[in-house]
């Protein structure tokens, strides 16, 4: 029998120690809280008006390039889709059905992501990112309704490799959120002004919002904090100081800017970094977990190397993937491509104003669209700001104007958006015909207008 904290196997190959077994106490714990946050999340969206907004009363949404197949369901049906996701979110976190109800979970909560891209949030990416290794986890293996109703096996245990896939995840997060904010306007204390300048009126705090001294501490507070956080996670003498200093900036984060459920996930997350049988003892039994060595995984199965290999190619992945926008022209915090994915967090505020004019080269009519009166301010910013959804706006221009006998009308955005309160200028060239326009995922357009 060998304990928990006992972690060393004698020649091991690198391949071999990811297999090793290891308390599961940080995956259990983490499928509770992931479990509970997620249902909270859907709770919250249904009663505070964000499905109502968001998917059930615009005409239609702005779906990401590529699933226009993915719209709403009509009437309320996406109440119905919602309540769906809490249900399931709890029985995740109970771990009942459990492999039901995470596949199941991950799938509806993609398609709502893809289907609305005029929210956009980081922590919703994250959590697809989430909800797919959770759904490759045997996360329901302990302390869940299916060990108790004997569905599945009761273990204590996993390989190592699947605690390590999600320190990795998180630390990718970590490392590009850092690294996006070598900019001159975090260093500047430029965009941490903007943002606290909506705070200072706020009761007994309003007035350190204000202060100059203390919005440069958050900029390098919090850009040593996304840098340093994982090595001091990682490094046994400082880990449980880490830990604790990261509740403490997330739970700043969740004061200050109100983002929802994510520093909550974060913290719930950094479980992975402690040391199992600490996990084990605060969420599950005082006494130590006891780890036998006759459960190791077959390291050499056709199973494991195909676990190896899928999850070795997702984080590739999440390599590469953020690494886009320096193969596109342009300020990305401007033209926003390759902004997406690709954790550039709490880096820039964009405001701006657009319109569409439409014209019939046959008949000469011309006409003015104006998206404010079909969207609410939020999702109209979000069209201003962004030129793929502007692209997306002309095109379904062109089609609905095609339906009306107009099938030639050329279409042109006029707007001007102003970054981090620059001077207002425009976003595209509104000489140029969108409708006319093929989108380029992996190429810049050239309709968008330079950055000064």
């Amino acid at each position: 029998m060998r304990s928990a904290s006992a972690n060393t196997f004698p020649k091991q190959t690198f391949y071999e120690r990811l297999f090793q077994p290891v308390s599961n106490s940080p995956l259990i714990a983490f499928r509770m809280l992931f479990g509970f946050l997620m249902a909270y999340h859907f709770l919250r969206s249904i009663f505070n008006g964000a499905i109502y907004e968001n998917y059930i009363k615009p005409p239609f949404t702005f779906n990401y390039i590529g699933f226009d197949f993915l719209q709403p369901l009509p009437g309320n049906g996406m109440y119905f889709y919602a309540g769906i996701m809490v249900v399931l979110a709890i029985l995740i976190m109970l771990g009942a059905w459990y492999r039901f109800a995470m596949i199941t979970f991950t799938v509806m909560w993609t398609a709502m992501y893809l289907m609305q891209k005029a929210d956009y949030n980081n922590h919703y990416y994250l959590m697809v990112l989430l909800c797919l290794l959770m759904s490759f986890m045997p996360a329901h293996r302990y302390f869940s309704v299916d060990s108790k109703r004997n569905a599945v096996k009761i273990t204590n245990t996993c390989p190592q490799f699947y605690l390590w896939i999600f320190m990795l995840q998180i630390g990718i997060v970590y490392f590009f959120a850092a690294t996006s904010k070598i900019t001159s306007d975090w260093f500047s204390g430029k965009y941490i002004e903007i943002q606290f300048s909506g705070f200072t009126g706020r009761f007994l705090t309003g007035g350190l919002y204000a202060q100059r001294w203390f919005q440069l501490c958050i900029c390098y507070g919090g850009f040593l904090f996304d840098l340093l956080i994982i090595p001091l996670l990682l490094w046994k003498p400082a880990k449980t100081f880490a830990f604790f200093l990261a509740c403490l900036f997330h739970l700043f984060n969740s004061y200050t800017f109100s983002i929802g459920i994510f520093p909550y996930l974060s913290i719930a997350l950094n479980l992975f970094f402690l040391d199992p049988g600490i996990v084990h003892r605060f969420f599950f039994s005082r006494q130590k977990p006891v780890i036998e060595d006759n459960v190791q995984m077959k390291h050499h199965s056709i199973k494991s190397k195909l676990l190896i290999a899928g999850f070795s190619i997702y984080l590739i992945f999440q390599l590469l993937v953020p690494l886009r926008s320096f193969f596109y022209h342009g300020n990305v915090f401007w033209t926003e491509e390759g902004y997406r994915l690709s954790w550039k967090m709490m880096l820039r505020t964009k405001s701006g104003k657009v319109h569409f004019k439409v014209i019939d080269p046959v008949s000469n009519k011309t006409w003015i669209a104006d998206p404010a009166k079909l969207f609410i301010p939020k999702q109209v910013m979000w069209l201003a700001i962004s030129p793929d959804i502007i692209w997306q706006y002309a095109q379904r221009l062109k089609k609905e104007f095609a339906e009306k006998g107009f099938p030639n009308v050329q279409v042109y955005a006029i707007g001007s958006v102003s970054l981090n309160r620059s001077k207002p200028m425009p976003l595209v060239d509104s000489s140029i015909n969108l409708a006319g326009v093929k989108w380029e995922a992996f190429r810049h357009s050239k309709w968008i207008t330079e950055h000064e």
